[in-house]
């Protein structure tokens, strides 16, 4: 080859790097030429982070390749997105599809790090419990009491989730379970005692039972003469003690004193005077007096400090609830279905927040607060949230509404989304409101007045249906569904 055109295809090979090494340069550091402007723009990304983890993305339609994203720490990262709008697709195979229209903006990744995929075609397992009326989980998971009624009264029953084995634990005449929504069978921390709420002769009590059937049942009244007896508690320092409120005597206008049975010595103790709900926590009671004031003391009921310092009205003759999650935030369900929440973050915030209002329950990290009344369904935020989609502290929510009821209501493990029940179904919906809020049918269900609740730390619903005029049974569904190490 003649030496000029070794020098020209040098100086071309050079002009070609020159020209491209800049653009491989800025493509590296994510810009990408928008051929609209003729400008190079920074680009931004899509991120996810899903249930099931083994899920295929898409945008606008386009499936992306597996080669072509950034997998860590089970997210998967779409880069390289010129600023705009995009259809995002996450799909994998037995679940319902989740689509969104979402913004990517210059320099920054969009995140969404709670995508849950709702299992089609759900395949519940059914406990063999027929006949049951309520069930009542343990809080390892390991065991399921239940009630059934009889021809004469209500039979109590275990089940061992490990063995698959059922053990009568009571069976009696005259006695029937009290029927109440928000009022559950106790266990204790040993999952080996559990009180469970009845009304005998006319009255209410609570009948103590003992798992291993070392002990005879036993009903609270045996202990001592009460009336109106009410929110029975074991004791989390001790598992043969639990609290309970009762009626401080006849013509004293509904007030109730609050009590500490002892199952060993046989005895019980009055611990606090005039006072409408409690709820207690791993070392303090959470009392709220007749005065509408909260307090908390120790379990001795000792160290008194107040809690609230705005007084609730209203609370003779009705039965309030309070929900604790520690000393910074509670809640209170009025009788009347008024909820306040305490929230001491960077304010001390104590206000009526809603009207009626059913019941509320917290996250376990305490940085939100789900409540509901018939038709509607809302979250408050109570810290500061800086993940995507950012949210203010006490900042209120409307999640769902409907014109039929909603029930069942319950947070689902990750606290952005929620389960409930409404129109033969189970509906999964989520806190994200960009675009719109994902909600997804899980199961259908047949009885009218179905029932379910959700263990968190294990992943199973559990509920209890029947068709009409048939005897009903527990079932339970694994969501989200074990996956291997590698998913799938």
């Amino acid at each position: 080859m003649k030496k000029i055109y070794r020098k020209i295809i040098f100086w071309l090979f050079f002009a070609l790097f020159v020209v491209t090494m800049p653009l491989a340069v800025l493509y590296s550091k994510g810009y990408r030429f928008d051929f609209y402007r003729n400008i190079f723009v920074h680009s931004g990304s899509i991120t996810v982070k899903a249930v099931p983890t083994s899920v295929s993305i898409s945008i606008n339609g386009v499936p992306q390749k597996a080669n072509g994203l950034d997998i860590i720490n089970n997210s998967i990262t779409v880069n390289g997105l010129r600023p705009g709008t995009y259809e995002l697709g996450v799909s994998a195979d037995g679940y319902s599809e989740w689509k969104k229209t979402v913004e990517v903006h210059s320099g920054i990744s969009t995140e969404f790090w709670s995508v849950v995929l709702a299992p089609q075609n759900a395949n519940p397992e059914k406990i063999d419990s027929p006949g049951a009326m309520k069930y009542f989980v343990s809080p390892f998971n390991e065991k399921i009491a239940y009630a059934a009624k009889t021809e004469k009264g209500i039979e109590i029953l275990s089940y061992d989730a490990k063995s698959g084995e059922k053990t009568t634990l009571f069976s009696g005449e005259n006695v029937e379970y009290r029927d109440e929504e928000f009022l559950n069978a106790e266990w204790n921390t040993k999952e080996t005692l559990i009180l469970n709420p009845v009304v005998k002769g006319g009255k209410n009590d609570f009948l103590i039972l003992d798992i291993e059937q070392g002990l005879e049942p036993q009903y609270l009244s045996s202990l001592a003469s009460f009336e109106q007896m009410d929110r029975a508690r074991w004791s989390p320092k001790d598992e043969k003690s639990f609290f309970f409120l009762a009626s401080a005597g006849p013509g004293e206008n509904g007030a109730k004193n609050f009590y500490l049975a002892d199952l060993d010595l046989k005895k019980t103790s009055l611990i606090a005077q005039n006072i409408s709900a409690y709820d207690i926590s791993s070392n303090s009671l959470y009392l709220l007096k007749e005065n509408g004031i909260l307090y908390k003391t120790d379990l001795s009921g000792e160290s008194e400090e107040q809690i609230t310092f705005s007084s609730i009205d209203g609370l003779k003759g009705k039965t309030p609830r309070v929900i604790a999650y520690d000393d910074k935030r509670q809640a209170i369900v009025a009788g009347d279905g008024r909820l306040f929440v305490h929230n001491n973050g960077k304010d001390d915030f104590f206000k009526e927040t809603a009207q009626n209002a059913k019941s509320a329950q917290f996250s376990d990290d305490g940085k939100k607060l789900l409540f509901w009344s018939d038709n509607e369904i809302n979250a408050m935020f109570l810290r500061d949230w800086e993940v995507q989609p950012r949210r203010a502290e006490n900042e209120i929510q409307q999640i769902v509404r409907f014109s039929s009821p909603v029930k069942n209501v319950f947070w689902y493990r990750d606290y952005e989304h929620i389960f409930f029940s409404n129109n033969g179904k189970v509906k999964l919906i989520e806190l994200d409101s960009r675009d719109r809020r994902i909600c997804s049918d899980v199961l259908e269900y047949k009885s009218d007045d179905f029932s379910s609740s959700y263990d968190s730390l294990n992943g199973v619903f559990y509920f209890l249906d029947g068709l009409a005029g048939d005897q009903k049974n527990i079932f339970f569904l694994e969501i989200p569904k074990q996956e291997g190490f590698f998913g799938g």
